[in-house]
């Protein structure tokens, strides 16, 4: 009989989620490819340092603080991305399995099985660390590097990946869906990154002193006393970036190591980083028991229903007297049950849902063309119109490729496809019926745009110079590029996401795989090129066929229709135009016909 380990009896809880990952193939894969990514991308960086030194070996000593600086960095990039996405499901996967109870009817207590929790997702992180150890070693054998440097790298990548942790744990205990959570975790992560910067950059928080005119002068005496306290604990200091960014490990790291300073500074100055995840950890241990069984909520359609009862109580008045615009249908479901299913009953299908996201996205686009008519004179103002186009473009891939991936993955979290199959429907009419509902939001989204589009084009018409332009505006290729973006771009990544919630069993898996796939898509192709010219060809590689490899990223083309800047892909703008369109148009085919030809098999009916 084969012993407990002492692991198993100590930790419980964390010996069976290690066990768990390390059965599944996933585990293995993703190390691999993110060694593949290290290691590629370091050979690289390698290869330009020390490229330039091969006349000279002994030249290239001293060298190992840049290498250092770059392994380091990738790996704050990596906690920075990976380590939500890790941890968001520690506890929303139990909730969803309705296991959590199980947990608490065990001897551990709620402290116990969150830290367990918690070490159980930086044990994988951690091993991804520790696949830069030999990439550590060479650039300290270079020079360069004191053991100070070494270990505050070391340090701060810890408190890093436990910041990140906490954070993502926290949103676990607080959210009922593992998509909340992961929603959660980087827009929260965001607000830790950027809030405190922002805020002091439009001067909302006042982090840095004033000093006098030219720089000379005494600091200023209207510091708070929190901050007078915080100086005189030696935890910040006197410049702003002292304060402001007193929260991040790669600010602490790149600040304060590059002065010389000791390990001890380094450990003091990162004393708000663990108040941080101390605050985390404690708001965790608040949500775990008192969230545990809370009914999963739709926060949009709360949202959404709040603003009814607001636009009923205002509707009551002398003046409109209760007039309702869009009533709600009340056909029966016919010959499409589905497509019934899908605009009647879903809160993203139905009209008057739809007409709240219009009003949503239509209104501060109009604010901001009127806005720029009034303070503009010509077209180098249209930076903050584009901004918006921008932004659009983010909000519309995120709900179509949410709503879209949700059709299939949604229904089985909710053990209702069984049911749906029963219908007497062929497997391709369910999904055409089901996309209904997707085409509906598409078609809302694409009056914003169109608002951008004709506003831009008229300007633009007026206004030819400006912000962007080195070539003549014209008026045909710009509209036309436009109304394909929205035309293809968004079908397809409709399309696409189906597909992923198709393949997928879990709605948090099948959203996060969809969104990663589009970002992999856009940014990949970009850095990849860029990369490859700036560090093996030093920048002899850019010629019209290169340039044109950039379309490679359906990222591309946007900004360079938005800015005029066709001479970035050859200076053959229609045949950019068409070639991109073309490509991405066959793209969307494709993934039309695998989700329509596909249908039986990934819903689960039998063979096509």
């Amino acid at each position: 009989m084969m012993k407990p380990s002492r692991l198993s009896v100590g930790l419980p809880l964390l010996a069976k989620e290690l066990v768990e990952q390390s059965a599944r193939r996933r585990t293995y894969i993703i190390r691999v490819v993110y060694a593949c990514l290290l290691f590629i991308s370091a050979f690289f960086a390698f290869f330009e340092i020390l490229g330039s030194s091969a006349t000279d070996l002994f030249s290239v000593l001293g060298h190992g603080r840049k290498i250092f600086d770059f392994v380091v960095g990738v790996q704050f990039f990596g906690i920075y991305l990976f380590m939500p996405a890790i941890s968001c499901g520690v506890l929303t996967a139990e909730k969803e399995r309705n296991s959590l109870g199980l947990l608490f009817l065990t001897r551990l207590g709620p402290t116990a099985i969150l830290l367990e929790k918690l070490l159980s997702r930086m044990v994988p992180m951690l091993t991804f660390l520790l696949l830069s150890l030999p990439l550590l070693a060479f650039a300290y054998s270079l020079g360069g590097i004191t053991k100070a440097y070494l270990w505050s790298g070391v340090w701060v990548l810890a408190l890093t990946m436990l910041q990140m942790c906490s954070l993502a744990v926290m949103c676990s205990a607080f959210f009922r869906r593992t998509v909340g959570a992961f929603i959660g975790a980087y827009l929260l992560g965001l607000i830790v990154l950027f809030a405190l910067p922002v805020a002091d950059e439009f001067g909302f928080i006042r982090f840095r002193p004033n000093y006098g005119r030219m720089g000379y002068g005494g600091p200023d005496m209207n510091e708070s006393h929190f901050i007078v306290v915080l100086k005189s604990l030696g935890i910040i200091g006197d410049g702003w970036q002292d304060t402001v960014f007193a929260f991040f490990g790669p600010y602490i790291f790149y600040e304060y190591a590059g002065r010389n300073v000791t390990f001890t500074t380094i450990v003091q100055r990162s004393i708000p980083m663990m108040f941080s995840c101390v605050c985390f950890l404690v708001m965790a241990r608040l949500f775990v028991v008192r969230r545990a069984f809370v009914p999963a909520r739709n926060y949009l359609m709360g949202l959404f229903r709040s603003l009814d009862g607001l636009f009923v109580r205002m509707n009551e008045n002398s003046v409109t007297k209760g007039v309702v615009l869009i009533r709600e249908a009340t056909a029966l479901p016919g010959d499409t049950p589905v497509a019934w299913r899908e605009t009647t009953k879903k809160s993203m299908g139905t009209a008057r849902y739809l007409f709240r996201i219009f009003v949503a996205t239509e209104i501060p686009i109009v604010v901001g063309c009127i806005l720029t008519i009034g303070f503009s004179y010509d077209s180098s103002r249209l930076v903050g119109v584009s901004m918006m186009l921008f932004l659009l473009w983010f909000i519309a891939v995120l709900l179509v490729s949410v709503r879209a991936t949700s059709l299939v993955s949604a229904e089985r979290s909710h053990q209702t496809l069984d049911v749906l199959l029963t219908t007497p429907l062929s497997a391709r009419d369910i999904v055409m019926q089901k996309f209904r509902g997707v085409r509906r939001l598409m078609f809302v989204l694409a009056v914003p745009f169109m608002t951008i589009f004709l506003f831009e084009a008229s300007w633009r018409t007026e206004f030819t110079g400006g912000y962007g332009y080195r070539r003549e505006f014209s008026l045909l290729l710009y509209l036309t590029a436009s109304i394909l973006s929205i035309v293809i771009y968004l079908p397809m990544i409709a399309w696409m996401s189906f597909l992923v919630g198709m393949l997928l069993r879990t709605q948090g898996k099948a959203i996060i795989a969809s969104l990663g796939i589009i970002v992999f898509w856009c940014l990949a192709p970009i850095c990849f090129l860029v990369f490859i010219d700036e560090v093996l060809f030093r920048g002899f590689m850019r010629n019209d066929a290169f340039e044109f490899l950039m379309l490679f990223s359906p990222l591309t083309i946007i900004p360079i229709n938005e800015f005029n800047e066709y001479q970035a892909v050859g200076d053959v703008p229609w045949t950019a135009v068409t070639v991109n369109f073309v490509a991405y148009g066959i793209c969307l085919l494709g993934f039309r016909f695998a989700c329509l030809h596909l249908a039986n098999r990934l819903l689960g009916r039998g063979e096509d």
